[in-house]
């Protein structure tokens, strides 16, 4: 999936057009073991998150913030986190977290500080905000009444970027599909004009969509993949990923995906699933 360019200058979001670039970089489902050397489906997690962040690292001179927008571990364990900490720690000048369906927000609350839970971040004239999405003991999404609060408190004259784990609208997997944000309606009932993109997990792949003007974008796993327009569960043989955003001063905002190349990776292709 090539770079794309989202620039809805013409609405109602003004911002001031002197200042930088600020660069995000998003990785998802990581799905780290409590372990190192654990594998999901084949693929070592330790291995494939290594060979993005070397990746990213590569590609990236400076990164202004890290979003890892869930299903950090695979099993939820206070190891997995403390693990994923170190790895991440640096690569970026700030890091956020954000929960999905594999996580557990009380025992991240009890590994990582505050601000890396935040919920909303500011970087020049963008609003970035956090929602979560996650639903304890469930595998689909939905958004409490408290998140949706929080895109009230977006302001209108500043562009803005919203991300969760769970998709909003289908993609076309359709096993996926089903654990897609239960109430997505509401959210887009109270999203303002000035977000300009919405970016989630959870799918294991890049996808491109858009809703009422506004860009619905996913992010390919920093692990396993799963195969687009599939009915049942379905790997993809593509490599693991990342998304770049790069959010200019005027409003514009450009986005592409990166994945590893010439790094092999061991994937149990017959798997009908995972737990």
């Amino acid at each position: 999936m090539g770079q794309r360019s989202i620039d809805n200058s013409a609405s109602d979001t003004a911002v001031s057009s002197g200042g930088r670039a600020y660069t995000v970089v998003q990785i998802s489902d990581c799905h780290l073991g409590s372990e190192p050397g654990e594998a999901l489906l084949g693929m070592d997690a330790d291995h494939s998150l290594a060979a993005v962040v070397s990746l990213l690292q590569h590609e990236q001179a400076h990164i202004d913030l890290l979003v890892v927008s869930g299903d950090m571990a695979a099993d939820a364990s206070t190891q997995a986190y403390r693990r994923l900490f170190p790895l991440l720690n640096g690569v970026a000048e700030r890091m956020v977290w954000l929960p999905g369906n594999h996580d557990d927000i009380d025992t991240l609350r009890q590994i990582v500080a505050s601000d890396v839970l935040a919920n909303r971040v500011d970087l020049g004239g963008w609003q970035l905000l956090m929602l979560d999405s996650a639903v304890p003991d469930q595998v689909g999404g939905q958004l409490r009444g408290d998140q949706l609060a929080l895109l009230a408190d977006l302001e209108p004259g500043r562009p803005a970027v919203v991300f969760l784990h769970h998709h909003l609208q289908p993609i076309g997997c359709q096993w996926l599909d089903e654990q897609r944000v239960s109430n997505a309606d509401a959210f887009f009932s109270q999203l303002p004009d000035c977000v300009k993109a919405v970016i989630c997990g959870h799918v294991h792949q890049a996808s491109e969509n858009e809703h009422r003007g506004v860009s619905l974008l996913t992010t390919p796993s920093t692990c396993i993949q799963f195969k687009p327009g599939s009915e049942d569960f379905a790997l993809d043989d593509l490599s693991p990923g990342y998304r770049w955003l790069r959010l200019h001063p005027g409003g514009e905002l450009e986005t592409g995906v990166s994945r590893v190349s010439g790094v092999e990776f061991q994937v149990d292709y017959a798997a009908n699933g995972y737990q």
